[in-house]
């Protein structure tokens, strides 16, 4: 019942997409019906300014940290905020009030790692930074994070934990499909995070 209850916050705080909701409202746009046609952070980024994009990120982080922090007060359990975090991600990535069509739940996945195990996921999140600082790549990285903590997770004896985030990074898979493709291909955009941060410091590239 506790998991089950978890599940559920998750999943209806999962279902509220700020890029929508940024679009409806300040931008008066359908970030579905534009670009990539994602409602996520990076869509939204390239389509309407880097600007909107933090403000998708942060609505998206909040719902998360909202979620888990109401789960942990309820139950006061790591497992018990893993399958909030599973909840997350299906209210993310296939919402009921946008039709079960929604984003790609990398930001909802990285915080409900931090929550869950901190120093772990810091860890993977760290290794994950760097490989997209070389691969210039943001499709394999999460899918990387995400296994990795499961994979972890299994060899630490949390069996349940990690089968969730098996779980969570199969979801996760399913909704990067076609960037996975694009990435074998040699067609994946790449996304050089070094030469951004110089660029925005005014460092002579």
């Amino acid at each position: 019942m506790i998991h089950f209850s978890s599940f559920i916050i998750g999943y209806i705080l999962g279902n509220f997409l700020f890029a929508l909701i940024v679009g409806k409202y300040f931008l008066h746009a359908d970030p579905t019906k534009n670009g990539s046609g994602n409602p996520g952070t990076a869509n939204m980024g390239a389509v309407f300014g880097k600007k909107w994009g933090i403000l998708t990120l942060i609505g998206d982080a909040v719902k998360s940290i909202l979620a888990l922090t109401i789960t942990w007060l309820l139950f006061k359990s790591q497992l018990a905020m893993a399958y909030c975090g599973l909840g997350l991600m299906l209210g993310h990535c296939y919402p009921v009030t946008n039709h079960f069509k929604g984003g790609k739940g990398v930001a909802v996945v990285g915080i409900t790692m931090l929550a869950v195990d901190f120093k772990m996921a810091l860890i993977i999140l760290l290794i994950a930074l760097v490989l997209t600082i070389i691969m210039k790549n943001l499709t394999i990285p999460p899918l990387f994070f995400t296994y990795c903590f499961g994979i972890a997770s299994l060899s630490l004896g949390k069996t349940n934990r990690g089968l969730i985030f098996l779980v969570i990074g199969i979801i996760m898979t399913i909704r990067f499909w076609k960037d996975i493709i694009d990435f074998v291909q040699g067609k994946g955009k790449k996304v050089d995070i070094l030469f951004s941060i110089k660029k925005k410091l005014g460092i002579k590239i």
